[in-house]
């Protein structure tokens, strides 16, 4: 999974409330999407996106589909977060150097 697609799923509240409430077990769509304020279909289409970016999948149940959350979403997490660890080390030495260059104009 690419890390866009999974700060994309990420950056959303809604989206961060699916994962949270799939956290606990396993949701058929209704019940997922009970207690949102927006409508059923805006719903699917968050899990549409969680679940392309990795994080949450579906499974068909008769007419319903029950989601929960992806093996591979851990991994999708984890890379996110290693990459952007690996960022946070680049700006570490960008404003070292920043303000080495400063201390230097004193």
């Amino acid at each position: 999974m690419s890390l866009d697609r999974t700060i994309a799923a990420l950056g959303d509240p809604t989206r961060r409330e699916i994962l949270r409430r799939l956290a606990d077990s396993p949701r058929r769509a209704g019940e997922l999407a009970a207690g949102f304020t927006i409508s059923r279909p805006a719903v699917c289409k968050h899990t549409r996106l969680l679940a392309r970016a990795g994080l949450i999948r579906a499974a068909k149940s008769g007419r319903e589909r029950i989601y929960q959350l992806a093996p591979s979403g851990k991994k999708a997490l984890h890379d996110a977060i290693a990459e952007l660890q690996d960022m946070e080390r680049y700006w570490d030495l960008v404003l070292q150097a920043f303000k080495s260059h400063l201390e230097k104009k004193r």
